[in-house]
């Protein structure tokens, strides 16, 4: 393992559920994303109830909102509205919020059907990369896809094309431009939906490899707690303890589809941490050549997939991590005025990482309140 040539450069706490309290420690945030044009500096970030948009070159907050209903727990970056940016969010009480960022404002909240479960929330939303569709998923395993206008520079109009109950908790989304293909992470397993194709098809099954986890190699769950697409047909999945990272070609997996199942062989296995904690999910950037996950203990595993050659073989490959950013000796003010203990007495769970294209930075939200922003060491 080489030394880490990523440094601590701002560490944030910016999603208090109240704005006067510089101590908060409890409030978990769950989720961060880069602006996607590569020549933007924003990460937007959602936890607690608020969602911030920073830039990570001077870890200034641009921007907050806060949503007075209730929690958020995702957010997507739409591609859909040249000369602007808009973002939607969700969480509980079941309503998408769309935030335009050239006048800092919510300008549209959408309410989906009312579930008679209020523990029901939005556990992902995601927007197509190319078409204007936006995918929503709930805990309870409906998925929505809806398509939008835009209008003055915003997205309006949503109208529901398909609703699907997968009958599974669902915990994340990604979709595969190359492929027209969106990856479903669940608790059972990985499920596909064809965006090329009608409503009526049945979801494919990914059938995962065994858990190569000594310490629990004998639990039968198929949590997928992480799901990023790498580049062209390329998909990182983690399944919660298997310790690992898997990396495999959708394109070739989905070729040797029968009966709706698929088996996943990856040619690629990144190792990674041994916890028993779930919700750590990766990010990639650089053009598929980074990829960060955290663990629970406050630390960022960093793999460089530079080298990888991306062919697909029957053998899987080991790659061990290339660095681990550990969480730093922090002296916090906020803390000792209220008499708190330190955040590291307890786990530091690193809900979600987020890359910058450029791969100069990366962002880690924590389950205490923090968002932390990495740089590349210039020395």
């Amino acid at each position: 393992m080489s030394e880490c040539e990523f440094v601590v450069h701002h560490f944030l706490r910016c999603h208090s559920r109240t704005d006067n309290d510089s101590a908060d420690v409890s409030t978990q945030v769950w989720y961060a994303a880069f602006d996607p044009s590569r020549k933007s500096h924003l990460v937007a970030t959602c936890g607690g109830n608020k969602v911030c948009v920073i830039d990570v070159k001077t870890g200034v907050v641009q921007y907050r909102y806060t949503y007075v209903k209730g929690l958020l727990y995702t957010l997507s970056w739409s591609t859909a509205c040249p000369g602007n940016k808009i973002l939607a969010t969700g969480g509980t009480n079941n309503t998408i919020v769309f935030i335009d960022l050239s006048t800092n404002s919510a300008y549209l909240h959408y309410v989906l059907p009312k579930m008679n479960n209020k523990k029901v929330f939005i556990s992902s939303i995601l927007f197509h990369p190319s078409q204007n569709v936006l995918f929503c998923a709930l805990n309870n395993g409906y998925l929505y896809i809806f398509e939008f206008e835009i209008y003055d520079s915003r997205i309006v109009n949503l109208e529901e094309q398909y609703s699907i109950d997968l009958k599974c908790e669902i915990f994340g989304l990604a979709f595969c431009e190359i492929n027209d293909y969106l990856l479903i992470a669940t608790n059972v397993g990985l499920k596909g939906w064809d965006n090329s194709q009608s409503q009526n098809q049945e979801l494919v099954d990914f059938e995962l490899p065994k858990n190569p986890n000594e310490l629990y190699k004998d639990q039968n769950e198929n949590v997928i707690d992480s799901i990023e697409i790498v580049k062209d047909s390329w998909i990182a999945i983690k399944v919660a303890l298997h310790g690992v990272i898997y990396i495999f070609n959708l394109d070739e997996t989905l070729s040797k589809t029968k009966d709706n199942k698929c088996l996943v062989i990856p040619p690629y296995v990144l190792k990674w941490s041994d916890t028993d904690n779930y919700f750590m999910s990766c990010s990639v950037g650089l053009d598929g050549k980074l990829l960060a996950c955290g663990d629970d203990k406050g630390n960022v595993w960093i793999y460089n997939l530079k080298d990888l050659s991306f062919k697909s073989t029957s053998d899987s490959k080991i790659i061990t991590v290339n660095s681990v950013l550990k969480w730093p000796k922090l002296h916090d003010s906020y803390l000792k005025k209220q008499k708190k203990l330190e955040v590291d007495v307890y786990d530091i769970v690193m809900a979600k990482c987020a890359v910058h294209c450029s791969g100069n930075y990366i962002v880690a939200v924590t389950n205490n309140n923090f968002v932390c922003l990495y740089k590349k060491s210039t020395t």
